[in-house]
């Protein structure tokens, strides 16, 4: 069998919409919703997208696998640095386990470090990835667990609206002085769509209190509240979340994710009595970091990981992989 790895064009947005459906529509046999493929379609849109990074495996003119790697800036150990991220990796089931995806995965390192990526994050299968230089824990997806007990709280000069491109300097500028000196974080992009809303029981919005903004938030609404993106300076922090909490519950009380850690938190809320921060931080062996250039920030970064010398980053993903909350369990 002949398999030609290339990069995509326009004309195979199609294939690679079918093979992304065909290889993951097993793995939600309940309700048959498959989010790779718009969520692809929205990794376009990313501001530093580049199509030589986006993938598809060939044969006899057809398309039967297709691996993503999008490029984003990211802070790393206080400075910037670009790598990317590798999602999805998808091979038709009739072509699976052949090494399509192997070949997928190992031209695009090769093409990312060419073009300057210091490293490719992902979240996936720990027996699968670590034989293509994977290393395992090398960050968390949650930070801080949040309980709100604000019962002196009223809502009613709060509001919130969308946000917009006027909000967007300010939404950056925030993103900065929260994340500037983290060990790890994944900044969004420069561009209003890469801080909208994607997924359907997903919010990006700007919260209000009397007309003034408080901040940025991105959250999804479930029985927990799981708030993906915090942007707020620390003297409206706190009321912030207190209104987050009495839109979600109904009331003053309630408990909040937040990928932050818990420290962080407490710095934001600023050791506020209706606030009680809990470190969750959870660093899976499925969220894993391959180095492509060793003299960098982050293979320095994943050997002090490593060595239990910081604490594996926090990484909040943007909000073009939020289509998967659209999902009904």
């Amino acid at each position: 069998m002949n398999i030609k790895i290339r990069s995509e064009r326009v004309a195979d947005y199609n294939g690679i919409a079918n093979v992304n459906y065909e290889a993951f529509l097993g793995w939600h046999p309940d309700n048959q919703y498959v989010s790779e493929s718009i969520m692809v379609d929205l990794l376009r849109h990313n501001s530093l997208f580049d199509p030589d990074l986006s993938l598809v495996a060939e044969t006899g003119g057809q398309i039967v696998g297709y691996a993503l790697f999008s490029p984003f800036k990211f802070i790393v150990l206080g400075a910037e640095q670009l790598g990317v991220v590798l999602a999805p990796v998808a091979v038709k089931p009739e072509f699976q386990n052949r090494g399509i995806g192997g070949m997928l995965i190992e031209e695009g390192h090769k093409r990312a470090e060419s073009k300057g990526f210091s490293f490719s994050l992902l979240c996936g299968h720990p027996s699968y990835y670590p034989r293509f230089g994977y290393k395992t824990r090398m960050f968390s997806l949650s930070g801080a667990k949040v309980m709100v007990d604000a019962m002196s709280f009223n809502g009613d000069s709060f509001h919130e609206r969308p946000v917009s491109l006027k909000d967007l300097s300010r939404v950056m500028e925030c993103w900065k002085d929260i994340h500037d000196h983290d060990g790890l974080a994944l900044f969004p992009g420069t561009s209003i769509s890469e801080w909208s809303n994607h997924g359907l029981q997903c919010r990006c919005t700007m919260v209000l209190k009397n007309d003034r903004v408080l901040g940025y938030a991105r959250y999804v609404k479930t029985n927990v509240l799981s708030i993906k993106e915090l942007l707020a300076k620390t003297e409206d922090a706190a009321d912030l979340l207190s209104y987050l909490a009495w839109k979600n519950y109904g009331s003053k009380q309630g408990e909040i994710h937040i990928p932050l850690s818990a420290e962080k938190m407490n710095s934001l809320i600023n050791v506020n009595d209706f606030f009680n921060a809990l470190d969750e931080r959870n660093n899976h062996e499925a969220f894993m970091i391959k180095v492509l250039k060793e003299k960098s920030s982050i293979a320095g970064y994943c050997e002090q990981v490593e060595k239990g010398e910081i604490q594996p980053g926090i990484i909040a993903f943007p909000p073009m992989f939020d289509v998967d909350d659209g999902r009904v369990e």
